[in-house]
């Protein structure tokens, strides 16, 4: 079955060259770039980013949010596949599952270097804080990255290599662990049910916990709402299930062609249409009672200030609002428009939204944010400006994504005899 994959390859004359040696060897040359800024930061500290107390999170806690928001397809299939016994979506389950995998791990390794104290990473989950939005989005986070890797690894395992590799039969040893490993990859298929409900639980529990946070500080403006924790929950889905969509149609139709039929890769552009269209309506009504039905003086303010040195309005109106409004629209029919190239560059919009939506999170309440003093507010505008530090860092992780996806595109199998469930 693996050698049925079909790879991405350049014609020259009558020679075909195999594209994939040069790409990974592309975002290596990434990956060892970001390496040199991550060993400043871990030399030298956070002095080295343009971090600071008035805005503590920037670049990096933008692409951490962004990666977690992408794998947001990973607990929506595993509650269709697992809880609904919806079948013919299971192959679509197993991507979800590894896009979930990268878009976490992704996002700890950002974290790894945005915390002061890297080597203390482990403290949130000995010295616990439950009165803490962000205690409870890490422990959260921590719990569905192994609730993700149990599902993972059934998968992984379904690769040739690790049942008919010569090195079984010729140490015993090792074929006797991989039998104990197999085992324990049975046991964790069987208990899919279990984990696909604790991955929702955790999963809605911390991306709701994500907005919830905004909407608890003391200087709330324009995002600091209470509809906050839904928009973070629906934006992850909706631009986990865009991106789920696209990489569907490039493995299960490009180069694994007729292992997904064609109807279920469009109901995944109609699921992800449909929640889009939703997280939309529900965007333009905050919008609303925020800015038309009330009138909030320091609001107004912020939204001035912020138009004044950056394209916020035009980034809510056109990224947030109308693009999506016409992304949705045509996903929603994606049966009746029946072409994927089409449907793969509309299902762009959705994942540059919710990226949007965090970048908008993390910055409008920091570059302008409210004064504390309770009798005098007064509009504060402060500054950032990511340094070479922080575009190295990110784009190691970047490539780090891309680049495990790309080795799994090209050798999982995502088919196995574990496809039908009793």
């Amino acid at each position: 079955m693996i050698n049925n994959i079909r790879y991405p390859t350049l014609r020259l004359g009558k020679t075909s060259i195999d594209l994939f040696p040069f790409w990974i060897g592309l975002l290596s040359i990434g990956f060892l770039f970001g390496l040199v800024g991550a060993f400043v930061v871990l030399r030298d500290g956070l002095d080295v980013t343009g971090l600071s107390d008035a805005v503590p999170w920037g670049l990096w806690i933008s692409i951490d949010l962004s990666a977690i928001s992408m794998g947001g397809s990973a607990f929506v299939f595993g509650v269709i596949v697992y809880i609904l016994r919806i079948k013919r979506f299971e192959v679509i389950g197993k991507l979800a599952v590894l896009l979930g995998f990268l878009g976490y791990s992704t996002a700890g390794m950002v974290l790894l270097f945005d915390l002061g104290q890297p080597l203390r990473f482990w403290h949130p989950i000995v010295f616990w804080q439950p009165h803490s939005l962000l205690w409870e989005v890490t422990m959260c986070v921590v719990l569905y990255l192994n609730v993700l890797l149990a599902e993972l690894l059934p998968i992984v395992l379904e690769h040739p290599i690790f049942k008919t590799h010569p090195w079984l039969t010729r140490y015993r040893l090792l074929g006797n662990l991989m039998n104990k490993v197999y085992s324990f990859s049975a046991w964790l298929h069987k208990a899919g049910p279990i984990l696909a409900v604790a991955g929702l639980t955790l999963s809605l529990l911390h991306q709701a916990s994500l907005g919830a946070t905004y909407s608890v500080l003391a200087g709330r403006g324009i995002w600091f709402n209470q509809s906050a924790p839904v928009q973070f929950v629906l934006s992850a889905m909706s631009g986990g299930i865009a991106l789920l969509f696209i990489t569907s149609v490039f493995i299960f139709r490009v180069m694994r062609s007729g292992m997904v039929s064609d109807s279920a890769l469009y109901d995944v552009a109609r699921l992800a249409g449909g929640i889009t269209l939703l997280l939309t309506y529900l965007r333009v009504w905050d919008w609303a009672v925020t800015n038309y039905y009330s009138f909030d003086r320091e609001i107004f303010l912020q939204t001035q200030i912020l138009d004044t040195i950056a394209p916020y309005s035009l980034t809510f109106w056109l990224g947030q609002a109308l693009l999506p409004v016409i992304a949705g629209s045509i996903l929603l029919a994606a049966k009746s428009i029946k072409n994927f190239r089409y449907l793969m560059a509309v299902a762009v919009i959705p994942i540059i939204a919710a990226i949007i939506t965090r970048w908008n999170y993390n910055f409008a309440g920091l570059i302008a944010s409210i004064s504390y003093d309770p009798f005098t507010p007064n509009i504060v505008l402060n500054s950032y400006t990511p340094t070479w530090v922080e575009f190295a860092v990110g784009t190691m992780v970047i490539c780090y994504w891309i680049l495990a996806f790309s080795l799994a595109a090209r050798f999982l199998p995502f088919k196995s005899s574990h496809d039908h469930h009793e």
